[in-house]
């Protein structure tokens, strides 16, 4: 009997194998490069959103330290800037903010600003927002050096030192308003304080929170706040004030963080209605008690 030898035809068996199309290329491109848009934002806007929150609790501080100063002081909040001096609200805050030892380099603000030695270059975090965090100094004209920071306080709707009472906000120039006919008895949706994004040249003092000064240590309710910084219109001198204009900004995208005399904080969009806007930045029956730290 004779066998007979079977064998496979060439190729039989085997998985024929072919690469992509170009076509087939195109898409898996297309599709990789659309979950990219997904996935790889992520990240970011998480580390914004708890960026965004620090900054929020960082304000809340400051308010809380407000109405503390205001329950030592005879129910009267600090005054938002000291004529000639140029001392500021948030100096006068420290001791309420775990800022006591650079409080008393400040030497009973004996002098000016700008003679403080020390204490106006120190950083302070707590009116620093995560989101700019700023570094640097400013040098003033009278030859002061000043540390950046981004928390201002709100001086009302139109200038720092307004003609009109009614645009007057919670925060003066050489006055210190009633805690209580401004929060207590009044409205609780008044702006303590805002943001701002810290000065990059020393053309610009923005954030120069020991300088008493428009963008270095509060804003007006003028114009709409911003994410694209806009640099402030100073004061005429130490004394004057009465042109002295600066917008709230942020690098939060849509807005920045307001607190409220109700210690509350929100985010208010950069296209808030501008009357709306100028509401939340005045209060009425406050009673002044002078410009004393």
């Amino acid at each position: 009997m004779k066998l007979e030898q079977r064998g496979c035809s060439a190729g039989r068996g085997r998985a024929i194998r072919r690469g992509f199309t170009v076509k087939e290329l195109i898409v898996v491109v297309i599709c990789l490069g659309m979950l990219a848009l997904f996935i790889i934002p992520a990240p970011r806007f998480a580390h914004e959103a708890a960026r965004r929150a620090d900054c929020q609790s960082r304000m809340r501080q400051v308010a809380m330290a407000v109405q503390s100063y205001a329950m030592a002081n005879a129910d009267q909040i600090p005054v938002g800037v000291v004529k000639g001096s140029r001392y500021t609200a948030q100096s006068m805050l420290l001791p309420f903010l775990e800022g006591a030892a650079v409080y008393k380099d400040f030497n009973g603000f004996t002098a000016t600003a700008d003679k403080s030695g020390a204490a106006t270059k120190n950083r302070l975090p707590i009116f620093i927002c995560p989101s700019d965090n700023p570094s640097g100094t400013y040098a003033s004209p009278g030859g002061g050096t000043y540390a950046r920071s981004n928390v201002v306080f709100s001086f009302g709707s139109d200038t720092m030192e307004p003609k009109q009472t009614s645009t007057l906000g919670m925060f003066r120039i050489g006055d210190s308003a009633s805690y209580t006919m401004t929060v207590m008895n009044g409205d609780a949706n008044t702006a303590i304080a805002s943001e701002i994004v810290a000065g990059k040249s020393n053309a610009d003092p923005s954030g120069a929170w020991g300088y008493g000064e428009a963008g270095s240590c509060g804003f007006t309710h003028k114009k709409l706040p911003t994410n694209s910084p806009v640099p402030p219109i100073l004061a005429a001198s130490a004394t004057d004030f009465s042109t002295a204009d600066a917008v709230a900004s942020s690098n939060h995208p849509g807005g920045v963080n307001v607190v409220y005399g109700g210690n509350h904080v929100q985010m208010v969009s950069t296209s808030i209605d501008l009357a709306t806007w100028q509401a939340l930045g005045t209060c009425n029956s406050i009673e002044a008690k002078g410009d004393n730290p």
